[in-house]
């Protein structure tokens, strides 16, 4: 079974993470969100596979000393922030599905405002954990190369490709999380 075949089950255990016990169950919109980005593109990936590059995932976020539970909230919400901002560029392809392409962007934004009400209700945005701030900015600094590599290849279709494929494994990284609080 393939990992993404995996996601559905990934995110129907976030429910047993911070999100539910703040009554902030993000499940079935990062589901659809995960679907949307998955299908928001028929083009072959043969021809950009010149442009791919390692973006290099943080290795201090994924091997987070004692992850909190609001830490995870909070680099989930920093992640889903970063990728509304990319999707923000104006330059996204002509040949994505636009139907799609906007509805993945209202359900970020959805599930950005949903993040920001429980940060706010656990007090958690008031007085954030010094972990979780460095954490936010080493994701910031990840999230800043991938502009970089988009704005350095001019925007061109294959690097929005190189770029959905990196972002659809920032999804699996954020269910893997939640899989992470629910153990």
């Amino acid at each position: 079974m393939t990992s993404w075949a995996l996601l559905p089950l990934a995110l129907v255990l976030l429910c047993s993470s911070s999100f539910c016990s703040l009554g902030c169950d993000l499940t079935q919109d990062l589901q659809e969100d995960f679907l949307l980005l998955n299908q928001i593109s028929t083009f072959p990936l043969v021809p950009c596979w010149k442009d791919r590059t390692s973006f290099n995932f943080p290795k201090e976020v994924m091997e987070g000393s004692q992850l909190q539970r609001g830490n995870a909230t909070v680099i989930i919400h920093e992640m889903l922030q970063q990728i509304f901002t990319i999707f923000s560029l104006k330059a996204v392809p002509a040949a994505w599905n636009q139907t799609q392409f906007m509805q993945l962007f209202i359900g970020l934004d959805r599930q950005l405002q949903q993040l920001e009400k429980c940060l706010g209700q656990n007090g958690e945005w008031e007085e954030p954990f010094l972990e979780s701030e460095n954490l936010r900015l080493i994701l910031k600094n990840y999230f800043q190369g991938i502009s970089h590599y988009l704005q350095g290849k001019k925007y061109s279709h294959c690097a929005w490709e190189v770029v959905r494929i990196e972002i659809r494994r920032v999804f699996l990284f954020m269910s893997k999380l939640t899989r992470k609080l629910r153990d």
